[in-house]
């Protein structure tokens, strides 16, 4: 027999049916529990040029409710420039979508300070949630090591993980309460750390951060995304402050 108008009604107030949530939004549960979008999916509202008090005037660009970095220089920070969060924050949860294209790198850096002087080249130090074609990606001539792949702390702490595949839409999450930090990739913890343990200590006196004065200790700044110089797309991003 087939379904009556009656009885469709009937399912969809029972529960029995659901619809998915749109892009860009926040359901009233999400609200409620003191979500914030850091993208409306329409506007860059919210977001800078690192370093500056405007907007990249190319490169990054919104169009059907992703925030795309548009950008084919190939260097770190070498073509539109990353781009920064208005606001700082210290204790939060981060969710963001994202995706890139074969061979493509980018990233999610939390405690941007901005610190003076500007770096002349590259991009501002941070921690950083690695995005990053780990199967195809050489780094100085050699495949990625764990610690460099996607959802690593960039060049500190490996997750826990296998290769990412490239050219499909994941879902990341960033949870700092203090020194514990996690890194969550598609619904699965792949990195756990405490920045007062000596295996986070050994890691950052191990990367190229050693040389930043307090990088271990650093207790709030912005969120960035990435300019690596490869296409990269974004969406669905949404913070909460602890």
């Amino acid at each position: 027999m087939k379904p009556t108008i009656c009885s469709i009604i009937i399912l969809i107030f029972s529960g029995t049916v659901s619809v998915a949530q749109k892009i860009n939004t926040l359901s009233p549960a999400e609200k409620k529990a003191g979500w914030k979008l850091l993208f409306d999916g329409k506007t860059t509202n919210g977001w800078r040029g690192a370093y500056s008090s405007g907007f990249p005037k190319h490169g990054w660009k919104v169009a059907d409710g992703i925030l795309s970095g548009d950008l084919s220089h190939g260097a770190e920070s070498g073509d539109a420039g990353d781009i920064v969060t208005l606001k700082k924050y210290r204790d939060f949860e981060l969710v963001f979508d994202w995706k890139l294209g074969k061979g493509g790198n980018s990233g999610v850096k939390y405690f941007i300070e901005e610190r003076q002087p500007k770096p002349e080249k590259g991009s501002q130090a941070g921690y950083e949630y690695q995005l990053i074609d780990d199967a195809e990606y050489i780094y100085q001539d050699k495949k990625l090591p764990q610690d460099l792949k996607t959802a690593s702390i960039y060049d500190v702490v490996a997750p826990e993980k296998t290769d990412t595949k490239m050219e499909v839409w994941h879902s990341s999450k960033i949870v700092v309460r203090k020194n514990h930090i996690e890194h969550w990739l598609d619904g699965v913890k792949v990195l756990d750390t405490d920045r007062s343990s000596e295996a986070f200590k050994n890691g950052v006196t191990d990367s190229k951060f050693r040389d930043y004065p307090g990088f271990g200790d650093i207790t709030e700044g912005h969120i960035l995304l990435q300019d690596h110089g490869h296409s990269v797309g974004f969406r669905n991003i949404k913070i909460k402050e602890l």
